[in-house]
């Protein structure tokens, strides 16, 4: 093959890799969003009577953080319910912010889940929902809201959900909180990334389609399951060695035939992740590898992304640019910097889109394709750790955890504190 030939059969895989990938995945983009948007403002009147719900919050070491997700709980603008906070072995003042709030307020029910009353083989949260469940929650309650202590939800969440769950006769109804409270600058830059691809890689959107019964996806953050569903299922006993006890919720409910849905979340649901740099490699970390269930594949499919289709860019400019001063022929000339300038605006363009649509500064985007994409390559490299150790430390627990799909996995709690 000539040099020519060579060189047009490169520039054909870079078109491929560079502008036309990155066009397919801004249209991707917008297609799962116009699918997802299922929650509605103004909500449909609910049924009367209305079903009563139970919104259960578990909370480690929260402290005053708590406030503001149990108070926004409290404002639900439903006509029935009642609020379950769960103070999971905490060893500051996360306990006592519940009862002070909980003194003022007849809705809110507090369980304190002491030090020893983990259970061998469960993780932390599993365990404090199941006991929260069994001992707290009115039998009369048709549906359960689990929302996790760093969420806040709008007024009338609760009513958009339960009306969008019953209108989509969905028995598992989530959102994601794609609106990110961001304060840092890492969690500005890498929080807004780290979410779009989970919902990419592990096809977030295809949750609602009924013909694709092994994708499914559900957030912990906000999920609405109902009561009778949860119990014959097992509950978070079905679970409860699982990392993203969630995402299996959703995958055990949707392989049974039952009907999964999941929606954006950005008017009905705000939520501040992790704060430090550490927090978010561990937190997303831990994300990467449970959605892959321990598998490496996937995790390695998007640092190869990064390396084809981000990185390439930076090797054919310079490239580009000789071709342009020393051209093989006019399309050789004018070619290379054309696709290259066309791959730079798309990944632009729809990097920005992410960053806007999680509530955050667009600008951050010129950050991408350096430190944001370098970023992410070392959390994905932080998954696959676990992937091949099966060590992960969380909410102060450390875990020798593997991974079997189809089966409970094998769990192991060390206390770290």
């Amino acid at each position: 093959m000539s040099a020519v030939a060579i060189e047009y059969t490169l520039f054909v895989l870079y078109v491929a890799l560079g502008p036309v990938m990155w066009l397919l995945f801004g249209l991707s983009m917008y297609e799962r969003r116009a699918h997802m948007r299922l929650a509605k403002r103004p909500h449909p009147p609910l049924p009367e009577p209305p079903p009563r719900a139970t919104i259960l919050i578990p909370a480690k070491d929260e402290g005053e953080r708590i406030r503001d997700c149990i108070q926004s709980a409290l404002a639900q603008k439903y006509p029935d319910f009642e609020v379950v906070t769960i103070d999971d072995r905490s060893t500051d003042t996360t306990g006592a912010v519940m009862d002070e709030i909980a003194a003022s307020n007849p809705k809110l029910k507090v369980l304190h889940v002491r030090q020893g009353e983990l259970r061998e083989g469960w993780t932390g949260k599993c365990n404090a929902l199941h006991i929260a469940v069994t001992r707290e929650v009115d039998p009369r309650s048709q549906w359960l809201l689990f929302v996790d202590s760093d969420t806040v939800i709008a007024p009338d969440a609760l009513a958009a959900s339960v009306m969008a769950a019953i209108n989509k006769r969905a028995e598992l109804f989530s959102l994601l909180p794609v609106r990110l409270e961001c304060h840092t600058f890492w969690e500005k830059l890498l929080i807004p990334l780290a979410g779009m691809g989970i919902a990419t890689m592990y096809l977030v959107a295809m949750t609602n389609n009924d013909h694709w019964p092994k994708n499914a996806f559900a957030n912990g953050q906000f999920l609405l399951i109902r009561r009778d569903t949860y119990d014959a299922i097992g509950g978070h006993e079905r679970v409860r060695d699982k990392f993203c006890e969630d995402v299996e919720l959703a995958r055990l409910l949707k392989l049974q035939g039952r009907r999964v849905r999941i929606g954006w979340g950005t008017e009905f649901a705000t939520v501040r992740m992790y704060s430090s740099l550490a927090a978010i490699f561990r937190g997303w970390g831990r994300s990467f590898y449970a959605g892959s269930l321990g598998r490496p594949w996937r995790i390695m499919l998007g640092i190869l992304f990064v390396i084809a289709c981000c990185w390439s860019v930076w090797a054919v400019l310079p490239f580009a640019w000789i071709r342009h001063q020393d051209p093989i022929n006019f399309f050789g000339g004018y070619g290379w910097l054309g696709v290259a300038a066309a791959h730079l605006f798309f990944m632009t363009y729809f990097v920005a889109k992410i960053y806007a649509w999680s509530g955050n500064r667009a600008r951050l985007t010129f950050l991408f394709p350096t430190l944001g994409a370098g970023m992410m390559v070392l959390l994905w490299l932080k998954a696959l750790k676990f992937c091949f150790t099966h060590r992960i430390e969380w909410r102060g627990t450390s875990y020798s955890h593997r991974m079997t799909p189809g089966a409970h996995t094998t769990a192991q709690r060390n206390p770290a504190g």
